[in-house]
């Protein structure tokens, strides 16, 4: 499509945009504690810039799921309360480092106690209040002064995420799912975000007939 549109317009330049996606293994319950990949996982996702979150939402004996059964909700709040969980991990530093910050700025002592803005106190409270609910932290409602504040915090669940939901062939091509209302419902009521239904079913089937020109009629 890019290069069809190039040359019917041409463009004085042609500068594709460029999308690098790093596919990082499944996150298990406990891995923020160190379960699974654990930390490996937690700091290879905290170096994106947005997450595609793939979501199972079709039954298949032969596809075995760590849990032993599909629960697409369950996988939904496990990723979450994970996410949180290390957030709240990091928010333990983050006060230290403001009053290490601030005291050198000011010249104080390091037994001294230096005084924080207003901002930054306001910004800590309200992203610990919503970690300590396994809230999101994108979900809060924050100052343009306490986002600046938030962002070199190094927050995961600051980062927009895109539900990419896996269905079976027969259910994708219906356009229906039993597990898809459930998971709209989800998202919806856990700060929002875009919902894409696909199927590697699918995709793997109309792959496999690239080369046979007759199937493809």
């Amino acid at each position: 499509k890019f290069k069809h549109l190039a040359d019917c317009y041409k463009p004085p330049s042609v500068v594709p945009a460029v999308l690098k996606v790093v596919d990082i293994a499944g996150l298990i319950r406990g891995a923020s504690e160190g379960a699974g990949l654990g930390n490996a996982f937690l700091s290879h996702i905290a170096a994106v810039d947005g997450i595609f979150h793939l979501v199972r939402a079709f039954d298949d004996d032969e596809v075995v799921h760590v849990d032993d059964s599909v629960d697409p909700i369950r996988d939904l709040e496990t990723i979450q309360s994970e996410l949180c969980l290390k957030d709240q991990e990091t928010m333990s530093k983050v006060l230290d480092r403001e009053k290490e910050r601030v005291r050198k700025e000011k010249g104080m002592a390091r037994s001294a106690e230096p005084p924080l803005s207003e901002a930054f106190n306001s910004a800590y409270e309200k992203v610990n209040t919503l970690l300590g609910a396994n809230t999101p932290v994108q979900t809060g409602d924050f100052t343009s002064t306490e986002v600046e504040i938030i962002k070199d915090w190094g927050i995961i669940t600051t980062k927009p995420q895109v539900y990419i939901v896996n269905m079976s062939q027969k259910n994708y091509i219906r356009k229906g799912s039993k597990y898809l209302p459930k998971i709209a419902d989800w998202v919806k009521s856990h700060g929002g975000g875009q919902i894409i239904p696909m199927s590697c079913e699918f995709e793997q089937n109309v792959y496999d007939l690239r080369e046979d020109k007759a199937a493809q009629k």
